[in-house]
């Protein structure tokens, strides 16, 4: 009777599940988006986070746009009103009619005739310049629609204490992120896109209206949108602080929360740290818990901690450093700002 070959031991069963096709840093997006995410494009990318400047600071520096875009419409209104009756003599020129801005051949002389044609080509050429391209400006920041700056400012009820921002990508987008074979925190697009969009320097020093460049515009639209559901109760709006959301195919909407309230609550943490190590060094530890009773005492007053008690909390620590020779504003860059705590006066 002949041998058997030795049978090969059986391989145990593997229960490790199947890797997930959401690339790294990503997660399935949260159903408690649902709502707001119904709203957007697939082939965009987005960015949202909450804007917690202080309101002031955001009307001076809305301001700015609204002065400007205002002064050009005026201007370029006004050169309407007196550019119209020469166009409207040159143009019965050309049908044949005699007006003001026909040339009288027999009197002028050729030299004559083309300074004449150079000054209107000229005149021709600034007009297209100046409404083509510069006139853009005004149009899109009054009139644009379904939405502009202005009609969101309104619309939203001037400036809040927390607004919503929402970034979309502008001249790339999803397909850009998600398709070929480096997705996710791999390719070169969440690099250069949106990195340098999320760091926290961009977010400590620029109100939510000064986050358009090249590579990101708003969706006043959405901001609108998302207040409104927040007004409803249907979202939260810390789900929708710093959070990416893309649109992956087969798989749904992704999110990365770039950072959480954990994070938020241990950076604060060793900046006040810091804050106090800098202060004892120079002697100055008392000035430490001086700013701790003007902080707490403003949070704890009637109507909580409101934009009108950061002013005053930070008036009210400027002053005091101030009086121990410190300058308050350059220590508290020295350990990277310590925003969240308190505020400069702005």
């Amino acid at each position: 009777m002949s041998k058997q070959p030795p049978k090969k031991p059986k391989q145990p069963t593997s229960f490790k599940p199947a890797a997930s096709p959401i690339p790294t840093p990503f997660t399935a997006a949260p159903p408690t988006l649902e709502p707001f995410l119904t709203q957007l494009d697939p082939s965009q990318v987005y960015l949202t986070h909450i804007d917690r400047h202080l309101p002031e600071t955001k009307k001076q520096i809305f301001l700015i746009p609204v002065l400007l875009n205002g002064t050009i419409a005026l201007l370029l209104l006004y050169r309407l009103y007196a550019a119209l009756p020469t166009y409207w003599a040159i143009l019965q020129t050309l049908l044949g009619y005699h007006s003001a801005a026909t040339v009288d051949t027999a009197h002028t002389t050729r030299s004559d005739q083309l300074w004449i044609l150079a000054k209107r080509t000229l005149m021709f050429l600034a007009d297209f310049l100046a409404f083509r391209f510069v006139g853009v400006w005004p149009l899109t920041f009054f009139l644009e629609q379904p939405c502009n700056p202005v009609i969101w400012r309104w619309k939203l009820g001037g400036f809040l204490a927390d607004e919503i921002v929402v970034r979309v990508s502008r001249n790339w987008g999803a397909e850009d992120l998600m398709q070929g074979v480096k997705q996710g925190e791999e390719n070169a697009f969440f690099k250069t896109r949106i990195l340098p969009a999320i760091e926290r320097e961009v977010l400590r020093t620029k109100t939510g209206y000064l986050m358009m460049n090249q590579s990101w515009d708003l969706d006043f639209q959405l901001m609108l949108d998302a207040h409104t559901l927040v007004k409803q109760g249907e979202v939260e709006m810390r789900g929708l602080e710093k959070m990416v959301l893309v649109f992956m195919e087969g798989t749904g909407w992704i999110a990365w929360q770039w950072e959480s309230d954990y994070d938020v609550i241990e950076e604060r943490r060793k900046k006040v740290v810091a804050f106090k190590e800098e202060l004892t060094k120079a002697g100055k530890e008392s000035l430490f818990w001086r700013w701790m009773d003007i902080l707490e005492s403003e949070r704890d007053a009637d109507g909580g901690f409101t934009a009108e008690a950061q002013k005053r909390v930070a008036e009210g620590v400027q002053e005091a450093f101030a009086k121990e020779g410190i300058d308050f504003e350059e220590l508290t860059k020295s350990v990277g700002g310590i925003e969240g705590l308190t505020v400069n006066k702005g």
